[in-house]
């Protein structure tokens, strides 16, 4: 199932929903080819790191960024092997990308909502 194999990237992309960038999620959504996929995952990926790094860690250990008064929990890095086999698929079935992005825009499942580190 795709989420399963993509729930890092999933989980990463809903992170940038929820904080209302949508950039990287419209751009791998829309993409036509492979090359644009590519290029907006290694941008989010840099720009997830730099965010991750700089969050707040509240009592319960767990990283957050703050965002109009609320607290948005900020979700693991994706590995490298599911960055690799999502690419890799991607360059197979331009359905993979759209996929992602669809999950990634629609609303967490209530067991995700708590969010953070897994």
């Amino acid at each position: 199932m795709v989420e399963t194999e993509y729930e890092g990237i999933v989980k990463m992309l809903r992170f940038f929903v929820q904080t209302k960038n949508f950039s990287y999620v419209d751009r791998i959504g829309n993409a036509l080819n492979p090359e644009p996929v590519e290029v907006a995952l290694l941008e989010a990926l840099r720009a997830f790191r730099s965010i991750r790094e700089s969050a707040s860690i509240g009592g319960d250990g767990r990283r957050y960024v703050e965002k109009d008064g609320n607290k948005i929990p900020v979700p693991g890095i994706p590995s490298d092997e599911e960055v690799k086999k999502f690419l890799d698929d991607v360059r197979s079935d331009m359905g993979v990308a759209k996929l992602v992005a669809t999950l990634a825009l629609a609303y967490p499942s209530k067991k995700e909502n708590s969010g953070g580190d897994e």
